[in-house]
C-alpha cells in the first residue's frame, strides 16, 4: 500500500482510498480523532498483516494546525508511539507509515521534504471533498490485524513513551548522529524505560 499511496495526488488520493476500503483482505477503519494527539483530527486507517497506514485528513478548518510542519511531526510521532506499542504484542510488526492529506495548498521545500521522507510521511495537499467525506471501509474483526489495532486504540502512553518516541525520530533527521550512536541510544533507552525485556520475550 505504502508504494502506491505515496505516489499518489490531490487529484487521485480518494479514489484510492476508496478502492482500499472496498478491499476485503485490508482492514481499514475511520476514526473520530487519531490519539492521542490528534484527538481532533479524523483519520482512515487501513492495514494489513505488513503495513498499517495512519491517514490524517485535513480540511483545512481548524487552524490550530496552520502550520502543517508540526501536524506531520505529531503524525509521526503517533506512527512511532503505534510502531513501539505493537513491539510489546509481538516480534513481528508491521510497517506504521503516516500521511496527511489536506484541502490547502502546501508549498514544501526540498529540505522538508528530506525530512518526511526519513520519517515515512507523505504529504498530498489540494485535496476537494474533504469536509463532508464518507469513504467505505472494511472493520472485519476477523482479520489478524483487527485485535493490534483494537489494541492501539485503547493505549495509553507514558512520558517513557514519548520520550523513546521523540529521540527515535528525532535521530533519524539529526545529520550529526551516526548509525553507530544511534544504535547505542537505542538500546540504552530500551534498557531505561524496560523494553528491552518486552522485546525479548
Amino acid at each position: 500500500m505504502k508504494t502506491e499511496i505515496f505516489k499518489k495526488t490531490g487529484k487521485n488520493i480518494l479514489e484510492y482510498l476508496r478502492k482500499l476500503g472496498g478491499m476485503s483482505n485490508i482492514y481499514s477503519a475511520c476514526r473520530q480523532g487519531l490519539e492521542p494527539l490528534l484527538s481532533d483530527k479524523d483519520a482512515y486507517i487501513y492495514a494489513t498483516e505488513e503495513e498499517i497506514i495512519l491517514v490524517l485528513m485535513d480540511p483545512g478548518t481548524n487552524k490550530r494546525y496552520e502550520d502543517k510542519d508540526e501536524m506531520a511531526w505529531y503524525l509521526a510521532l503517533t506512527c512511532e508511539l503505534y510502531r513501539n506499542r505493537l513491539q510489546r504484542l509481538s516480534k513481528h510488526i508491521p510497517n506504521v507509515y503516516g500521511v496527511l492529506v489536506t484541502s490547502e495548498h502546501v508549498m514544501v521545500c526540498d529540505d522538508l521534504q528530506e525530512i518526511w521522507d526519513a520519517l515515512d510521511i507523505a504529504l498530498i495537499d489540494s485535496v476537494e471533498g474533504l469536509d463532508h467525506l464518507s469513504l467505505p471501509v472494511n472493520t472485519d474483526d476477523n482479520l489478524p490485524v483487527a485485535f493490534p489495532l483494537d489494541f492501539l486504540y485503547n493505549a495509553e502512553f507514558t512520558e517513557s513513551d514519548y520520550a523513546f518516541a521523540e529521540y527515535s525520530l528525532i535521530s533519524l533527521i539529526d545529520p550529526d548522529i551516526t548509525p553507530d550512536e544511534r544504535d547505542e541510544e537505542m538500546d540504552y533507552l530500551r534498557e531505561e524505560f524496560g523494553l528491552d525485556e518486552i522485546l525479548k520475550d
